[in-house]
């Protein structure tokens, strides 16, 4: 089966309704990721994600996220090698990795911090969202969390449309 793959987009002309509060999705000495909260649209999910990372992760943060680590190639050259967070998503048994719509990233050699938007373009009809965060290059292993967001069906109420 071929996994699913949730595509950067930006959620519709509307404010969504808070449907869980903030949690940690991963933690390890030095770097933490979590969601400030899930927002719940009409037509999907909102995930603002945040990471943050200290001392010796910063820097490994830094250097994945603005490519400079670099690897010799085959001609003696050095080629650019970076990696982000890897964001897995399943909702209703469909699974896959998220993209980012993107968000600011900063830091130097003892503090990082990246922001991004994950976008899933459904609504999960028993209320629960799957979501594993890795980020080995950076020390943050593999975790998987499940969120329970509760009854999503009186949404057309909650959400307020912004035009």
């Amino acid at each position: 089966m071929t996994p699913h793959r949730w595509p950067p987009a930006a959620p519709p002309d509307e404010l969504g309704a808070v449907v869980h509060g903030p949690v940690v999705l991963a933690r390890a000495t030095g770097i933490v990721a979590g969601l400030r909260c899930v927002f719940a649209h009409t037509g999907g999910l909102l995930l603002p994600f945040v990471l943050r990372a200290r001392g010796v992760q910063a820097e490994a943060a830094c250097r994945q996220t603005f490519g400079h680590l670099r690897e010799p190639g085959p001609d003696g050259g050095g080629a650019v090698s970076w990696s982000l967070p890897q964001v897995h998503v399943e909702v209703d048994g469909l699974a896959g990795f998220a993209d980012s719509s993107g968000g600011p990233s900063s830091g130097g050699d003892d503090d990082f911090e990246m922001q991004a938007r994950y976008w899933i373009d459904r609504l999960p009809r028993d209320g629960r969202l799957g979501i594993g965060v890795a980020w080995p290059r950076a020390g943050l292993p593999e975790s998987r969390t499940v969120l329970e967001l509760g009854d999503l069906g009186d949404l057309h109420e909650r959400v307020l449309p912004l035009l």
